[in-house]
């Protein structure tokens, strides 16, 4: 496998504040999918500080449903204040994209984060007014949210300094 750039769909080119937050949509480059969110996130000030022993330790799976919940909240919600209200209100625009954004990782699609309610299994509740996090890129709070396919690897990553 080749690891290239494939791209954001349309629909969430704009959608992730570039001063907060990272999203990326690349070809796999092998079989340890770690290797290909390294290389991703390599390029950016904030992310380079992230350690791949934290990153392969630090994360959890969580369900497709799940996903979306931190797709949305990584898109608009606070990390220091909490998710926005509007996150509660079905934005059909906004949901419609997410789902886009989701599918494009690729058929089996597997979700992870190192949001804390991960330890809740199904339970979690992603979009709850506090929470905590495995903090991996070292700045006050950060929140990533990685989907893994045969053929893409999926990387959406907030972060907040007080």
């Amino acid at each position: 496998m080749t690891q290239g750039k494939v791209g954001l769909p349309a629909c969430a080119r704009g959608r992730f504040d570039e001063r907060r937050s990272f999203a990326a949509l690349v070809a796999r480059g092998g079989a340890d999918w770690h290797d290909t969110v390294m290389k991703a996130i390599q390029g950016n000030p904030v992310l380079r500080q992230v350690d791949r022993q934290e990153l392969r330790g630090g994360i959890l799976e969580v369900s497709p449903g799940q996903a979306a919940q931190l797709a949305a909240l990584i898109s608009v919600g606070s990390l220091l204040y909490g998710p926005c209200a509007s996150l509660r209100a079905p934005d059909e625009e906004r949901d419609a994209c997410l789902r886009e954004l989701l599918g494009a990782v690729g058929n089996g699609a597997r979700f992870f984060t190192n949001h804390g309610h991960a330890e809740d299994g199904e339970e979690g509740e992603f979009l709850a007014p506090s929470f905590h996090a495995n903090v991996l890129a070292g700045t006050t709070i950060d929140i990533c949210l990685v989907g893994v396919s045969d053929e893409n690897v999926l990387v959406l990553w907030r972060f907040e300094d007080d």
